[in-house]
């Protein structure tokens, strides 16, 4: 895939609003990737000048769990439940998505839901006064966004309004939440004379209490955080509540960490091209069509044995079929009336092995049919299961050179018929 940095630079001589434009008016695809000093990443997708996506990598970043509770369409306990199943199976459904199979939201509200956070990401990326940025060019947005999602393609005027509203209105609670929505509260030590508070205040002292932090606040409130910091603010401009300072951490060339439980599903630690170096030197002995069909087999084995222990790694158990239901939902799990045996996220290589040597030794005809389609079958699986792998990648740079490597690897991989 041909990628390329067209546009780089610091925020402090060009805000994101301006970029945006930029993008909008060439008509651009690809991704602004933005870094500040401490680690904190932001990364904004764009189709044909269009907002596909937006997203922060940062341990208090707006969740998709969040938003759905801000806007009432379920509840923490709803969420707790699909993240669960999710950490069991991190390469099937999202948590969208199984709440939408849980019959808790609807397809429409989920994208109504995916459209807001990506315009609340947005919004407060654009509060980042320093930072570099460069954006990275590329024919299909696809290929850059994570988890394989479809562009959401929201005008960029819709967004810089956003974001200009959102910065006007900061600039009255900047003094008071100085960390936005990741300000950490607590009520003022004492108040010096008796006061008397409405319900709601109430509500808000109480949650603070239990929260601390507004996104939080707002969250466990279930209304916009937005709406929430407007009302902490003005109490905390009474001198009710103060804010909690906290020093922004370096990172230290450390992998910036996400908000729980997106870090324990987050694989950069894939050992993807010690995997790739074991199956080129493997591929290298195997020259027969049995040989090479059944080595196929064996590498999708590794690859699940890599996966599983990066999950170990993460402190989640793979799920003992996650192979089994990868292969029913993308229809790979047969071929004509043989189905694959599969145990434990393996495929049983010796009964492969049997039928191709029952059919290879056959018929010729028949042989190159079962040859063709096998390759087919067992190549995609690989790509399959290396897609939904690398989806979950944090970081775009990192995936599009995951991609470069595994499709190279591909090549090598033709088979030719003997």
């Amino acid at each position: 895939m041909n990628t390329d940095t067209v546009l780089s630079g610091n925020l402090k001589d060009f805000g994101l609003v301006e970029i945006l434009q930029i993008v909008e008016l060439g008509g651009m695809t690809g991704a602004i990737h933005l870094k500040q000093s401490t680690g904190r990443m932001g990364i904004l997708y764009f189709n044909e000048g269009k907002l596909a996506n937006a997203s922060e990598l940062d341990p208090g970043a707006l969740a998709l769990g969040d938003v759905l509770q801000q806007l009432g369409m379920t509840t923490y306990h709803h969420i707790e439940e699909a993240y669960a199943q999710q950490l069991q199976d991190p390469l099937g459904k999202r948590i969208g998505e199984r709440l939408v199979m849980m019959n808790v939201i609807t397809e429409q509200q989920l994208r109504e839901a995916l459209r807001m956070k990506t315009l609340w990401t947005a919004r407060e990326l654009s509060m980042w006064s320093d930072g570099h940025y460069e954006f990275i060019a590329s024919p299909n947005v696809q290929k850059l966004l994570p988890y394989g999602e479809a562009s959401l393609d929201i005008e960029v005027v819709r967004a810089t309004m956003e974001m200009v509203r959102y910065s006007d209105e900061w600039e009255g609670l900047q003094n008071v939440l100085p960390q936005g929505m990741r300000t950490m509260l607590q009520l003022a030590p004492t108040i010096p004379y008796a006061m008397r508070f409405d319900i709601r205040s109430l509500e808000l002292f109480t949650h603070v209490n239990l929260y601390r932090r507004v996104r939080r606040i707002a969250s466990a409130l279930r209304r916009p955080e937005l709406d929430v910091a407007r009302e902490l603010g003005q109490l905390a401009q009474q001198r009710f509540l103060v804010a909690v300072y906290q020093e922004a951490q370096q990172s230290n060339g450390q992998k910036v960490r996400l908000p729980d439980p997106a870090e324990k599903l987050r694989l950069e630690n894939f050992e993807l091209l010690n995997l790739i170096s074991r199956m080129e030197q493997e591929w290298e002995t195997k020259h027969s069509p049995t040989e090479q069909l059944s080595t196929l087999v064996t590498f999708i084995n590794w690859t699940m044995d890599a996966l599983a222990e990066t999950c170990r790694v993460n402190g989640i158990d793979l799920d003992p079929q996650t192979l089994h239901t990868l292969m029913v939902n993308e229809n790979l799990w047969h071929m004509g009336s043989y189905e694959f045996r599969v145990d434990h996220n393996h495929i049983d290589v010796e009964n492969f092995i049997a039928l191709c040597y029952e059919i290879l030794n056959g018929d010729i005809k028949k042989a190159a049919g079962f040859y063709d389609e096998s390759s087919m079958v067992l190549q995609r699986l690989l790509s399959c299961i290396f897609e939904m792998i690398n989806g979950r990648v944090a970081n775009p740079r990192e995936r599009i050179e995951n991609q470069e490597v595994w499709e190279a690897m591909f090549e090598q991989f033709a088979l030719q018929r003997s």
